[in-house]
């Protein structure tokens, strides 16, 4: 048998009935992290679904050779969720997982079903968010884009707007002079995100809680956007006019054609700014500054700092969809939460710790505060809608 397969078979059982030592807990710590595979194969042997699914099906098999007998036979062929694990897994599972830990989680959630039944009461009011927006158009009318239908909106001075599909907002330009134009706002609310394609064909990813401010037909010289909250725009190329983003406080970005993140909440001590592609000039309202791709800025009234090396991948993965955070404090992912689950966050201690994960957006966010908690720095209840954040 391969035995570090029975090892982390082990360490999962233990990890279930809450026996590991703090050795055992960051060895299972550290085969999580080391890749998203493992990642996966933890949170479906721990998810309490698969779980009770996998042990009512093996609830007659009591020893690896009763097991492997009923293996032989062909009895498992048709159950696909251990059959992917492939043969050492499944012979660790049939005696770790299917034995000793059929009757630890039995008996060990039977003494915990009336937390069991309160925690879920209480996670079930923080949903995960989704493709939700309203934009307001220039004759300050509001349309909800959640119940919108799909197709044309309206033809506004300029352009003609359409809602393509859930969660996508488009404007054609048509037959106007560049100087015939409306001011339209799209607006995300806590737990909400849209797509959106303006008029010279740039396309903007806003995430939650974001306004973004813009001309229905931009101008000859200029194309220029006003944004609070954070948003990834794939700028159009139009080495004639110029894009700009303007932030609070006379901070501002300007590019030609570029790939880059603005995270720009008022809430936020600083605005972060970074480039994927292209080249964009920062500035403060005081001072400019140029980046180059795998760089972040940091802006604040006092100036600009500059970071090279930067994880993108954390920086922009809401845009596909997912949380992932790399060596981050948990003040950083709550923020996240906050927006994204509606939830109210309270810290009753404070935990110097950094986090890593990577999860999707669409999952519970009882899952999220689950893998957090599995370095054993960090706990969390829930009550209604607010998340307590332990030591």
């Amino acid at each position: 048998m391969d035995t570090g397969a029975y090892r982390i078979a082990y360490l999962i059982a233990g990890y279930i009935r809450e026996s590991l030592t703090e050795q055992e807990q960051e060895e299972l710590n550290d085969w999580v992290n080391a890749s998203d595979h493992n990642m996966r194969l933890f949170e479906d042997l721990t998810d309490e679904n698969n779980l009770e699914a996998n042990l009512a099906w093996m609830e007659k098999v009591k020893s690896e050779e009763s097991f492997r007998a009923l293996l032989n036979k062909g009895a498992f062929k048709k159950h696909p969720k251990w059959l992917k694990l492939g043969p050492a897994w499944i012979a660790a599972a049939s005696i770790i997982l299917l034995t000793g830990l059929f009757f630890i989680y039995r008996y060990a959630r039977s003494s915990k079903v009336s937390a069991d039944k309160i925690a879920l009461s209480d996670s079930s009011k923080l949903q995960p968010g989704g493709n939700r927006a309203k934009l307001t158009l220039g004759d300050g009318s509001v349309v909800d884009l959640s119940t919108a239908k799909n197709g044309l909106i309206k033809k506004e001075q300029g352009s003609d707007i359409s809602k393509l599909n859930d969660g996508e907002l488009i404007y054609v330009a048509a037959g106007a002079t560049a100087e015939n134009f409306a001011m339209n706002i799209l607006s995300t609310p806590i737990g909400g995100q849209y797509q959106l394609k303006l008029p010279d064909g740039t396309k903007v990813w806003l995430n939650a809680a974001t306004t973004l401010r813009y001309p229905t037909r931009f101008s000859a010289d200029e194309r220029r956007v006003e944004l609070e909250g954070d948003a990834y725009f794939e700028v159009a190329k139009n080495e004639k006019q110029s894009f700009r983003v303007i932030l609070a406080n006379s901070a501002s970005i300007t590019v030609l054609g570029t790939h880059f993140n603005v995270m720009a909440y008022p809430e936020e001590t600083e605005k972060e700014v970074t480039l994927l592609e292209g080249n964009v000039a920062i500035s403060n309202g005081t001072k400019i500054d140029r980046l180059e791709p795998g760089m972040q800025a940091s802006i604040t009234n006092a100036g600009i700092s500059k970071l090279s090396g930067v994880d993108t991948a954390g920086v922009t993965g809401w845009k596909n969809g997912l949380f992932v955070f790399h060596e981050v404090p948990i003040e950083f992912i709550m923020r996240q939460v906050e927006r994204w689950y509606d939830a109210k966050v309270v810290y009753q201690g404070e935990i110097k710790q950094v986090f890593n994960a990577t999860i999707l957006r669409s999952e519970p966010v009882t899952k999220l505060l689950h893998i957090l908690e599995l370095n054993g720095y960090v706990h969390f209840k829930i009550e209604n809608k607010t998340i307590y954040v332990l030591p």
